[in-house]
């Protein structure tokens, strides 16, 4: 890199972190706005899961307290639940210590297990780099029920985001940048460098990199229904791409500004989550205190999983949330999270494209 444009950089970085976010809404009031509803009570609840029977959904929080929460669909209550420890843990790898302390979560998944069992996946920071194994019970009558049943600790330089079952066991995770080097692997992202890949955790192998998938800032993983097909979300690259797991071949890609996480809507497409800031915007919104909300502008884009045609079926930019981060499909509603903030937004599908 040449001496004079890595300087620019720098100096472009160093005002993007002094300068406050003119795009920040600190403590805003938790108040609908035209009828967009904040449900309130967390902090930075980044990634969303549905659970069985659509009465509940999951979320982890990246700053303190942490852990895990569920949100009642029909009355929006917040909960914040505190998993059982299994006596014989089971899942993950064994040689991978006991839950203890504080869990700050990123990327979620949850998935049905061979032996028909439900399984919540989690990326963790707090600690240990990890993913963090649980078992999800519904409630005949209440809400499901969470146990911690093991864990798999990341290889040293690894910084996770997002992670996805695979049907046959094991799980595929995004490995953003090395966790030693964020600003530096950052600065090479914009100036078109890959910085990471995703890799494929197996009980009986352990870690490997999923071919084809070095990108820049590689962020939402989903993995297809049959397990074939890798949908990668590439945060600095802009754009979604469709790899085969087995051979690391490039089946397709969209451009999608800045996407994130992804989730399966009903119609069988994919929602992402689509950041519209530029680097001293997004910068600006990642460095804010996790629990003051982000008013970053952002968007919903359904994805075809098969044409990878796209259509944009929800933005937004302004109160009462921005920096959307994951939109989940249930009740009559869309559930968008984000990584900063004490809140997650409910959106009717009234007021989407879908």
């Amino acid at each position: 890199m040449p001496t004079l444009l890595r300087c620019l950089l720098a100096v472009c970085l160093f005002f993007a972190l002094a300068q406050p976010d003119a795009r920040a809404g600190g403590a805003l009031p938790c108040e609908a706005v035209d009828g967009l509803v904040p449900v309130c009570g967390l902090v930075g609840p980044e990634d969303l899961v549905l659970a069985p029977g659509g009465r509940y959904l999951v979320t982890g929080q990246m700053g303190d307290p942490g852990g895990l929460v569920l949100l009642a669909t029909e009355t929006g209550r917040a909960e914040a639940v505190a998993p059982v420890a299994a006596p014989a843990a089971g899942w993950g790898d064994p040689a991978c210590p006991a839950l203890s302390g504080a869990l700050h979560l990123h990327g979620l998944d949850l998935a049905r297990r061979a032996d028909g069992r439900w399984q919540l996946l989690a990326v963790n920071h707090a600690g240990r780099e990890s993913v963090e194994f649980f078992e999800l019970t519904p409630g005949a009558a209440g809400p499901p029920q969470l146990a911690w049943r093991g864990c798999v600790e990341a290889p040293p330089e690894a910084y996770l985001n997002d992670v996805a079952a695979l049907p046959a066991g094991g799980f595929v995770a995004s490995h953003m940048a090395p966790r030693s080097a964020e600003v530096r692997s950052f600065l090479l992202a914009v100036l078109g460098r890959d910085t990471g890949f995703v890799y494929r955790w197996d009980p009986a192998a352990g870690f490997s990199e999923v071919p084809g998938t070095a990108s820049r800032y590689p962020n939402g993983v989903t993995v297809s229904r049959d397990g074939s097909a890798l949908y990668l979300n590439e945060y600095l690259a802009n754009r979604m791409r469709k790899i085969d797991l087995a051979t690391g071949e490039r089946l397709g890609e969209v451009a999608l500004e800045k996407p994130d996480n992804a989730s399966w809507a009903d119609d069988g497409r994919l929602l992402v989550a689509s950041h519209q800031a530029g680097l001293i915007g997004l910068v600006r919104s990642v460095r804010q205190p996790r629990d003051a909300v982000s008013l970053l502008p952002f968007s919903i884009i359904a994805v075809d999983p098969e044409t990878l045609a796209k259509e944009t079926v929800f933005e937004h930019e302004g109160p009462p949330m921005g920096a959307g981060t994951v939109a989940v499909e249930a009740a009559g509603s869309l559930w968008i999270g984000s990584y900063v903030g004490d809140r997650v937004l409910r959106v009717p599908l009234a007021a989407t494209g879908l």
